[in-house]
């Protein structure tokens, strides 16, 4: 099995549909923000919200109980945390600019005081697919699996389906925005070093992703 096997199974779910459609909002919205920078209109101010609801609906699978936060943001706020992310000059500062906004990491877990970055992550990945994916628990676990064993897959899964999904969605609980960005450095070591169809990060992730799913299908 390659990591290209990964990325053809995360593109056989229902779901992929909903990520090419994403990736053009986010394409579009970049677009427009970068080109009103701190004047936006009433609409442009909407469809920026609206885009970070659809993110948050993709991240949650359409599950409602781990949606709603999204809506709790002003427009003016969401409008202005993209922009921020925008002329961040590092990848720390751009997805810190994020995690600014309820329910994508402005809440601090009170027993490890650390910030939640995993939602913030996939706003920055429909923005610049390119150089970002998201990070989650899945990917997580199964990278670590990959690196452990030098990136032979089929042991990998062998040895992930040996382990209980919960003991993962449990250890990478929170990943804070340090954490987040290294996985992303990673992502961008993936696209020039492991297969020449795996071009961005977003790639990356969802090959990486891909596999996870197919150590712990969903059930």
């Amino acid at each position: 099995m390659d990591l290209i096997d990964g990325l053809n199974h995360y593109k056989n779910n229902s779901f992929y549909q909903r990520t090419l459609n994403l990736e053009e909002e986010g394409k579009t919205l970049l677009q427009l923000i970068s080109a009103k920078n701190k004047n936006p209109s009433p609409p442009d101010l909407e469809k920026a919200k609206q885009f970070l609801i659809a993110v948050e609906e993709w991240k949650a699978d359409c599950l409602s109980e781990r949606m709603g936060d999204a809506d709790k943001n002003s427009s003016k706020n969401v409008w202005n945390a993209i922009h921020e992310s925008i002329i961040a000059t590092s990848d720390r500062t751009k997805l810190l600019a994020i995690m600014k906004l309820k329910g994508f990491g402005s809440s601090v877990d009170q027993d490890t005081k650390q910030r939640r970055a995993k939602v913030a992550t996939s706003v920055l990945r429909f923005l610049w697919p390119e150089d970002w994916g998201v990070v989650d628990w899945r990917i997580a676990a199964m990278l670590g699996f990959l690196e452990k064993n030098q990136w032979d897959i089929d042991k990998s899964i062998e040895e992930a389906r040996s382990t209980q999904a919960q003991e993962h969605r449990n250890l990478f609980d929170i990943i804070d925005e340090l954490g987040a960005t290294e996985y992303n450095k990673k992502y961008r070591v993936l696209c020039t070093n492991k297969h020449p169809e795996i071009t961005r990060a977003a790639d990356a992730d969802m090959a990486i992703f891909g596999l996870s799913l197919i150590a712990w299908p969903i059930r």
